[in-house]
């Protein structure tokens, strides 16, 4: 399927960034329609460089195996950076479709346990690469809703984290300055393996809004607020693993201990009564 102007894919081939830019700046059907009759290679190409929720929202409107097509030809982490941010229907009808062992990979990616940062994390955070101008970084800023407050998220070509930039600062350079000279190295990061527990006290929350959560090999993954951090862990200790849900002796133990925590709420006027998380590592390879 190429039906694309041999222009089109020249562009493409030769300043994939630049034309990335060029079809975030569509409307998402124009954008569809262009990356559907592009071939392949050329369509992975630019959705690689656009940001992860811009390219999420054109491959949804395409046909599964268009998308599969797609994800097999672009690189493993800008696949799974466009999976994360599909809503569940359309990712499980992209997942089933995959070959078997890629499909499976993905899955290992995009999965945490409960009480993890990476089951909490707001994945729907879309980073700028480094190589955008301040205009582009506005003109982003502007239409999209900023949950984690004043601060860009920055990546490089590999979509590995590597700072942050105010929007007031942006404002304060030329609108041609590419955002690579302006970005604020050192900025912290939080691994989505980590337990909520483990990083629920991190002094690093009393400057930002939201961390950049990373993978094992400094990819961005999506960031997480501290209410959202301290809401994951109410729910976590809520749900909390034990012996199996459909045995009696569940159903015994759940019973005397709501009896229990009934009784000593009465003793104890309502006193609150936290349980420590334990802080373990998970074993999933992200």
């Amino acid at each position: 399927m190429s039906n694309a102007p041999p222009l089109s894919v020249a562009f493409i081939e030769r300043n994939p960034s630049a034309a990335a830019r060029v079809l975030e700046n569509l409307s998402t059907d124009d954008a569809s329609a262009l990356i559907n009759v592009l071939p392949g290679y050329a369509s992975a190409l630019a959705l690689g460089r656009m940001t992860p929720f811009a390219a999420a929202q054109c491959v949804i409107q395409l046909e599964t195996d268009r998308v599969v097509l797609i994800l097999r030809t672009m690189s493993f982490l800008d696949a799974a950076s466009v999976l994360r941010i599909m809503n569940d229907e359309n990712r499980s009808a992209v997942l089933d479709a995959l070959p078997e062992d890629l499909a499976r990979d993905f899955k290992k990616s995009l999965r945490h346990p409960r009480d993890s940062v990476g089951a909490w994390m707001n994945q729907r955070i879309s980073p700028l690469p480094q190589s955008r101008t301040v205009a582009d970084a506005l003109k982003y800023a502007k239409r999209k809703t900023r949950p984690e407050g004043d601060e860009l998220f920055i990546v490089d070509d590999a979509h590995r984290f590597v700072g942050v930039i105010r929007i007031s600062r942006l404002i304060q350079n030329d609108s041609k300055a590419v955002l690579k000279d302006l970005i604020k190295t050192g900025a912290p990061t939080i691994s989505n393996r980590a337990t909520l527990a483990s990083i629920i006290d991190s002094p690093f929350w009393d400057d930002h809004a939201g961390l950049a959560v990373v993978g094992r090999k400094g990819n961005f993954l999506g960031t997480l607020s501290h209410s959202l951090a301290r809401q994951g862990i109410v729910a976590a200790q809520r749900n909390s693993p034990g012996v199996k849900s459909d045995s009696i002796l569940t159903h015994l133990i759940g019973g005397c201990f709501v009896a229990f925590v009934g009784l000593l709420g009465l003793i104890l006027n309502s006193a609150k009564i936290q349980e420590p998380i334990t802080d373990l590592e998970t074993s999933h390879d992200r």
